[in-house]
């Protein structure tokens, strides 16, 4: 029996269930009867004491978590990032209001559902909001203005944030209609890089009161908080919340931190004590006729639920191990149908606890493996093609050298410098591009390649044609992927004067954008793209390709230059746009891509 328990899962699975079941039941039952006959005992300001503690505990984990959010929130980078963006940055804005949320938002509203709303507000005019959508049943008015708050004007800049709680009518129910809900809302003015912001925080104060009426005592009792002037914060009726507590109350607890006292006019037991770390106190209010009975309640209940878990705690165990280990045994046969190299077999496992989160991860991990052999495959055919065609580029490289030196050696002799320096400007162009070993150029080799073009086209069409250059020398020596500018110059003279015979102007510049990236902007006063064409190129200049679709883009100048650039780089801020250059026609090339000295770097 024991050897068999030693090498089966499920037995000992059983055996620790059923121990953990067997002891937390006789011990909890145990304690709790314990401690209800000490109760009866003795007297029932201690036994109240006692309850009450726990609710003082939750409550003060309760708020601490909010309060340590909220300052975890306003302390962060990304909530600095936010204040910086300036008004006209809607993608800046919207880029940091993301961070703040998959950082700091998402994972602890996940589980404080009692988080309403987050709110950010900058006196520029951003304002991002954040809506529970796991609160269904009261989410913020899609209308709602942090700038309407009354509290936002008399704010000031102390380092800390301030309470505000009562009703609040700026939320609607599932059906869109308004309704009037218990808030608490937590609120603090910033000044970061010269910007004013707010940040504010609604708290369902709902979930406070249910936590005081887990743990209330009696029928007939009652739970509820106030803060250290009297007014209500957390009450059954909400009606009765930002209302000021009886004075004879509030008189007897105002000058203790904890305490407790018999009201022999109304009957009752009030006990209170401060919620740590805060001037809030928790009070308790309970008719004593009704202690005496949930006393007696709690030792006949024990009693019960003492033999009804033990009576189930075996079958329970067993159930709950054979659905581990009976599932685990599944998986455990796919593993070695992958260790026979039988990548295409998948683990059937049904559920959503752990053991199936492992399966599915499992057979995804077995996907990706099968996408990788996959993609590998591909890779290394584009590989094969990309070399097979440098090869053959090379051979016809050699070719047409000797062609042009042997028209540089006629120009010469014929004393025919425009076709002299033509012959050159070419060679130089095709020396340039041809030259495999080298892919990584600067900035200003860019330019000196493309000076090599206009010479020609302008002993080709003359003035009809200008090019106008303003380049940032901080830039000039900025690592550049190669033939990255030319392409478009080519397009704009095929596609412009080359179709109207208009006179064409290209305008060219070069900046640092954001001070990590060089930026390129080529114009021209051409025809410009049809509509449906420019859509057709911003779309695909959105998506994402696979390398094996490189080949398609050898013939599109703008798809070419741009999946380049994304696949050196690999960063999204890197690429091309195209956009029509409005009122005057024609199009804006904008090309951008880290600054990176070409010192160093291995070509």
């Amino acid at each position: 029996m024991i050897q068999a328990i030693r090498s089966s899962l499920e037995w000992k699975l059983i055996l620790i269930i059923f121990a953990t079941i067997f002891i937390t039941v006789t011990g909890v039952s145990t304690f709790s009867f314990i401690k209800s006959s000490e109760a009866i005992d003795n007297d029932v300001v201690r036994f109240s004491n006692q309850i009450l503690k726990q609710a003082n505990l939750n409550l003060s984990r309760y708020i601490r978590d909010n309060e340590q959010f909220f300052r975890t929130i306003s302390g962060s980078r990304e909530f600095q990032d936010w204040l910086k963006t300036g008004p006209d940055d809607p993608y800046g804005l919207f880029d940091s209001y993301q961070k703040i949320e998959k950082t700091w938002i998402t994972p602890f509203t996940t589980y404080h559902p009692e988080t309403l709303s987050i709110k950010l507000y900058n006196e520029n005019g951003n304002e991002s909001t954040y809506r529970n959508e796991y609160m269904w049943e009261s989410i913020l008015a899609p209308y709602y203005s942090m700038k309407n708050e009354s509290w936002l004007g008399s704010m000031e800049l102390t380092g800390k944030f301030s309470r505000y709680y009562g009703m609040d009518d700026k939320y609607t129910d599932k059906a869109g209609r308004s309704k009037s809900i218990p808030i608490l809302t937590y609120a603090q003015k910033f000044r970061f890089a010269e910007q004013n912001g707010y940040l504010a925080i609604d708290i369902s104060l709902l979930a406070t009161q249910e936590i005081l009426n887990e743990i209330q005592l009696g029928e007939h009792g009652l739970g509820m908080i106030v803060d250290q002037f009297g007014t209500i914060v957390s009450y059954p009726d909400p009606g009765q919340i930002n209302t000021k507590l009886d004075p004879g109350i509030f008189t007897n607890i105002s000058s203790n931190l904890s305490g407790s006292y018999y009201s022999a006019k109304s009957k009752q037991m009030i006990v209170y004590q401060t919620i740590t770390g805060t001037d809030w106190k928790v009070i308790v209010i309970v008719p004593y006729g009704d202690l005496a009975k949930s006393i007696s309640n709690i030792r006949h209940l024990t009693i019960t639920l003492t033999i009804g878990g033990l009576l189930i705690a075996s079958i329970l165990a067993y159930l709950t191990s054979h659905s581990i280990t009976r599932r685990l045994k599944q998986l455990r046969r796919t593993i070695k149908m992958t260790k026979l190299d039988q990548f295409d077999v998948r683990a059937q496992v049904s559920g959503t606890d752990e053991v199936a989160e492992l399966a599915s991860a499992y057979n995804l991990l077995l996907d990706r493996i099968e996408n990788a052999i996959i993609q590998l495959a591909e890779t290394r055919l584009v590989q094969q093609h990309a070399v097979l065609s440098a090869l053959q580029s090379q051979i016809n490289s050699h070719f047409l050298y000797n062609a042009l030196e042997s028209i540089n050696s006629m120009a010469h002799l014929a004393e025919q410098p425009d076709i002299q320096q033509t012959t050159i400007a070419l060679s130089n162009m095709l020396r340039y591009t041809s030259n495999y070993q080298q892919t990584i150029v600067t900035v200003k080799d860019e330019f000196d390649h493309l000076k090599n073009y206009f010479f020609i086209i302008r002993i080709l069409y003359g003035d009809n044609i200008s090019l106008s250059l303003e380049q940032d020398s901080s830039v000039e020596d900025a690592q550049c992927l190669k033939a990255i500018i030319q392409p478009f110059v080519e397009n704009s003279v095929k596609h412009a004067y080359e179709v109207t015979g208009d006179r064409l102007l290209i305008r060219i510049s070069t900046t640092r954008w954001k001070d990590r990236y060089v930026q390129i902007v080529i114009e021209d006063n051409g025809i410009g793209f049809s509509e449906e064409r420019l859509n057709t190129i911003q779309q695909a200049l959105g998506m994402g390709e696979k390398e094996q679709d490189y080949m398609r883009f050898s013939r599109i100048g703008v798809l070419n230059v741009h999946y380049r650039l994304k696949m050196f780089y690999m960063e999204p801020e890197t690429g091309v746009s195209v956009e029509p250059l409005l009122p005057e026609g024609g199009t804006r090339i904008i090309i951008r891509f880290p600054y990176r000295s070409l010192e160093g770097v291995i070509t």
